[in-house]
């Protein structure tokens, strides 16, 4: 009896990890292309760089305004620099329609970027932050930057509400970051 006690008491103990994916609300999964496209401008995802602070599996929470803190158990499904890749070659694929997107080099491309990520978490202020810079080179060899920092409210309280203003944030960024591109 006692055994079967302080196994029920361990397992009633046992904490439970979540998983959390970057939401996708741009692109339509369902959607098929029954043509084929035809486009002679391809963009090359050449490579993202997350902060080695977030790049771990669990979500980052800035607790003060010095200290940082890494969940145990709300953790990315797929590391953030794989959703975040994931993300930008899908969402840009929809968003600029006149391009080839990947983060393959295909072929010789019309314009190279790459993204810094410097902050992409949750902030003791209630806001989710994400933060860091576009270089775009385009066949010439001219380079652009674009900076970002955005602080997003969250809706409620807890990880869920952090990773959707995370995401919501995310392809707020996209959107302008598209915008810079077809302009």
């Amino acid at each position: 009896m006692t055994l079967i006690t302080l196994l029920i008491g361990c397992s009633s103990n046992k904490v439970n990890k979540s998983y959390y994916q970057l939401a996708n609300n741009l692109t339509n999964q369902n959607q098929v292309l029954q043509t084929m496209k035809s486009t002679n401008q391809f963009m090359w995802i050449e490579s993202i760089d997350v902060a080695s602070f977030l790049n771990k599996p669990g979500i980052v929470l800035q607790t003060d305004n010095i200290k940082y803190a890494t969940a145990t158990n709300n953790l990315w499904v797929a590391s953030l620099s794989q959703q975040l890749r994931d993300r930008v070659e899908q969402d840009l694929t929809a968003l600029l329609p006149n391009y080839l997107v990947s983060s393959n080099q295909i072929t010789t491309p019309n314009l190279t970027v790459k993204l810094f990520i410097d902050g992409f978490h949750g902030s003791y202020t209630g806001d989710a932050i994400i933060i860091g810079r576009w270089v775009v080179t385009d066949s010439k060899n001219n380079i652009k930057t674009k900076t970002f920092a955005r602080q997003v409210p969250l809706n409620n309280n807890g990880y869920d509400a952090l990773v959707k203003a995370l995401s919501k944030g995310w392809q707020d960024e996209e959107q302008d970051f598209a915008n810079s591109i077809r302009y």
